[in-house]
């Protein structure tokens, strides 16, 4: 369940967007569901034509008038004044929260989403449990949303009735994803990030758009990325592989124009980057056709820096001694799967070295990215929808450190999968066959049971988006390991958590959200025990 609040100045013409067909027609059948009143049919605007939007003349402007008129009342402005002049916050008043839940989990019935409405209005102290004077709001059910999410809008204005000033919610955010995670543990829906502070930028509407209209003509983008996927997405994907890969700065750069991405370098006065802007290829303005640029750190994620991105580069690894490596480079040129053979022996090592050392697993959870990414770069190849491509982009949100890669990360455990990681690059082009089919085997087998190992860690610490990462990629891991040879049995047993004492089961997806009563656990009570009338329906309130 997602919730977003939004801050505006506007009250009327926010509610005449919830009772219109939407910039894309994706509002359907717009009913209030609940209300600041104990009667919100009351306030449904009548129906006399049979689209789903056709509203009786003057029933939109009416509810608005209603909805807003403490705001009106006191005269506060519809749009925000400039700093200085009278009345300017630097957030509005009308406050809007945008609720949806997962494609997967269906659908809601009305007295459920009002129930929800009137918890989060509750836990923000927008609208407490029985407080008269409380602010006006409503909530607006749309149905199902372009994506299919069914999905509500609660719009409230931030006066409260019995002083006629100015509410101001505090930490309204924390507020909401806390009664967001009551309502999908009570309702079994799919658990959703707690104001995740490593989240990437998504793509816009527009994004996407753009990258299926560009499908359905026939360019999928870049190579070793997914196919189809907004420009930013692929960026992303194809900067983790070529860092992973790249031995250097110089390699990691002509990697990327390779692929045919370009490049825009920001320089300091004394010569040296500083930062750097990156486009995709064919990816360019309507209206200008010149190339759109990404600034990496502000539109593909914190950790694409210059500085974090080139830092592994600053600094020669811990572990082996320069000989050692330059020895094993060599053995690596001449027997590739001695190489798979030991890349599992050593995976496997930190894996159990790691059930001891907590402490390491955010690094180890870093570096095992560039693992995968580097045994996806040799052994997909150009088959960008490889088992092992699939799961470096699917563990990406799970190995994100909370300040990025900022230097090379101390501790053996993190040097030893770097080295692993080069030395599978260095192989340039694995087959999977032959003497190379039981070592890659292995080493499938050992990346999932550390892939495993670093969900239990993400799970044991509330991070649930992150561990479904995880495991996901072990589950694609394994996947690439049945297509190297005869995999038997299951995915390798998670061990338990450091210090639970017990092994923890793998959190099950969910289906379809039943409907309340239907072998689901007792929903939560709204705050004060107000009875719950049932919600309006359509019919009611057509001629």
């Amino acid at each position: 369940m997602i919730g977003k609040a939004i801050r505006g100045w506007d009250g009327q013409r926010l509610v005449r967007y919830l009772f219109s067909k939407g910039k894309y027609n994706e509002h359907t059948n717009p009913t209030v569901i609940a209300a600041w009143q104990s009667d919100p049919g009351a306030l449904q605007p009548v129906w006399i034509g049979p689209g789903d939007c056709d509203f009786a003349p003057g029933e939109i402007g009416k509810l608005a008038e209603h909805v807003t008129a403490l705001s009106d009342a006191i005269g506060l402005p519809t749009e925000q004044p400039e700093p200085g002049q009278p009345g300017y916050t630097k957030h509005g008043y009308i406050w809007h929260l945008p609720v949806a839940i997962g494609v997967e989990d269906g659908e809601l019935d009305h007295q459920t989403w009002r129930r929800i409405a009137e918890d989060m209005l509750h836990e923000t102290g927008i609208a407490k449990s029985g407080d008269a004077g409380a602010c006006r709001w409503i909530a607006v059910h749309h149905g199902k949303s372009l994506d299919g999410n069914d999905h509500i809008h609660i719009a409230a204005v931030l006066v409260r009735a019995d002083t006629g000033k100015r509410f101001y919610p505090d930490n309204d955010w924390k507020a909401v994803r806390r009664v967001a995670r009551r309502w999908e543990q009570a309702l079994g829906l799919r658990l959703t990030a707690i104001n995740d502070p490593l989240a990437v930028p998504t793509p816009t509407r527009g994004e996407r758009e753009k990258a299926e209209r560009r499908r359905a003509a026939g360019d999928e983008g870049m190579l070793r990325a997914t196919p189809g996927a907004a420009a930013r997405i692929q960026l992303r994907q194809l900067i983790t592989e070529s860092a992973a890969v790249a031995t250097s700065s110089e390699e990691f750069v002509a990697r990327l124009r390779d692929a045919g991405m370009l490049i825009d370098f920001k320089y300091d006065t004394a010569g040296q980057i500083k930062g750097w802007a990156v486009a995709a290829p064919g990816d360019v303005s309507a209206k200008t056709g010149a190339p759109i640029f990404f600034a990496p750190s502000r539109h593909l994620g914190a950790d694409m820096s210059w500085p974090r991105v080139t830092a592994r580069w600053s600094t020669a690894p811990s572990g082996r001694s320069g000989a050692a490596r330059a020895a094993a480079a060599a053995e690596t040129a001449r027997e590739p799967h001695t190489v798979l053979a030991d890349s599992a022996a050593r995976v496997r090592s930190v894996t159990t070295s790691l059930r001891d050392r907590r402490s390491d697993v955010a690094v180890v959870a870093r570096e095992l990215q560039d693992v995968i990414s580097s045994w996806a770069a040799v052994a997909d190849g150009a088959a960008r929808q490889g088992p092992l491509s699939r799961a470096g982009w699917a563990y990406d949100r799970a190995a994100r450190l909370p300040r990025g890669l900022t230097a090379v990360p101390a501790g053996k455990l993190a040097a030893e999968l770097r080295e692993v990681s080069r030395e599978l690059a260095a192989l340039r082009m694995l087959s999977g066959r032959g003497l190379q089919r039981d070592p890659s085997l292995q080493l499938a087998l050992a990346v999932a049971e550390l892939l495993l190992e670093i969900a239990a860690w993400h799970q044991q610490n509330q991070r649930i988006t992150a561990a479904r990462s995880a495991r996901e990629a072990a589950g694609l891991v394994h996947a690439h390991g049945h297509a190297a040879g005869a995999v038997p049995g299951r995915l390798p047993s998670r061990p338990a958590p450091a210090g639970t004492g017990h092994t923890p089961t793998p959190t099950p997806s969910h289906g379809p959200a039943a409907l309340p009563g239907e072998g689901r656990r007792e929903l939560p009570v709204a705050r004060g025990g107000r009875a719950l009338p049932s919600g309006p329906t359509r019919k009611e309130h057509r001629r």
